[in-house]
């Protein structure tokens, strides 16, 4: 399979993305660490959280993007580099902050926001 786009909300394809970064996220329940050192924990597993980032946008782009992160369970895809296919899970989204840019232009900044998964992939 070969990778088309990076990260899609629902039925819509994000492009022109300035970031698109997928952490791994190690989870770990009932962690506690001796006075050796040594860690005891059990691992839950792997959740990923992706950073997307955007350029510039007009008031209807922020609108639309603003649109789609807004429920509080969003269904994302997106390309999972180790496995080299696309994934897809439900996802939360972090708060997000457009910077206004320009009030004049109706032009907000670059800015970026967080997608959280509910569950391990």
């Amino acid at each position: 399979m070969s990778k088309t786009y990076e990260v899609k909300i629902g039925t819509t394809e994000l492009s022109d993305l300035t970031k698109f970064e997928v952490e791994r996220n190690k989870l770990f329940a009932d962690a506690d660490r001796n006075l050796a050192g040594d860690l005891k924990a059990t691992f839950i597993g792997i959740f990923p959280k992706i950073t997307i980032g955007f350029n510039y946008m007009t008031e209807a782009q922020v609108k639309t993007i603003l649109g789609l992160l807004e429920p509080a369970s969003i269904s994302v895809t997106w390309w999972d580099s180790k496995s080299g296919t696309y994934k897809t899970g439900d996802f939360y989204a972090s708060d997000p902050k457009p910077p206004y840019w320009s009030k004049e232009k109706g032009m907000y900044a670059p800015w970026e926001v967080n997608l959280i998964a509910y569950k391990k992939i």
